[in-house]
């Protein structure tokens, strides 16, 4: 089971000031610890791939989540394309690289517009928000579904 993650508007609120980075992320990784998903990876699908390497951004995380971040995904921002999709588009490329075909997906991310409507491996957040605690029970059922 692949986790993919965004950033901005999902581990921290967007806009973020620096007091407030990664003041959500705590709240997934809560989800992740329950010893049904401990084999849940994750794969990161933010922007913050573009400046940041694999291994710094795995310092973003809990000691005991950090083994669990195995990749990003691909950039295919094309403004030819762009927005449409492009983050589903790069979970997909991802998945086709790296998993057999069938591999259970979730996303967690802001931007519903960055995925086919009503896109079923979508778990949605707040831009102004981020992820919410009220959130963790249906996150938890959600990658449960896909286990």
């Amino acid at each position: 089971m692949i986790l993919f993650l965004d950033f901005d508007g999902v581990t921290h609120p967007e806009p973020c000031v620096h007091e407030t980075v990664f003041c959500r992320l705590h709240l997934i990784e809560s989800v992740l610890r329950d010893r049904e998903l401990i084999d849940v990876q994750i794969v990161i699908n933010s922007s913050w791939r573009e400046i940041h390497s694999l291994d710094d951004m795995r310092e973003f995380f809990s000691r005991d989540i950090q083994g669990r971040v195995i990749g990003v995904t691909p950039d295919m921002w094309d403004q030819a394309l762009a927005p449409a999709f492009v983050r589903e588009r790069e979970c997909m490329a991802w998945l086709t690289a790296n998993r057999p075909a069938g591999t259970r997906w979730l996303a967690i991310d802001d931007r519903p517009s960055f995925f086919q409507p009503n896109c079923p491996n979508l778990f949605l957040t707040d831009t102004l928000q981020g992820f919410q605690p009220k959130q963790m029970r249906s996150l938890r059922d959600m990658l449960w579904e896909r286990l």
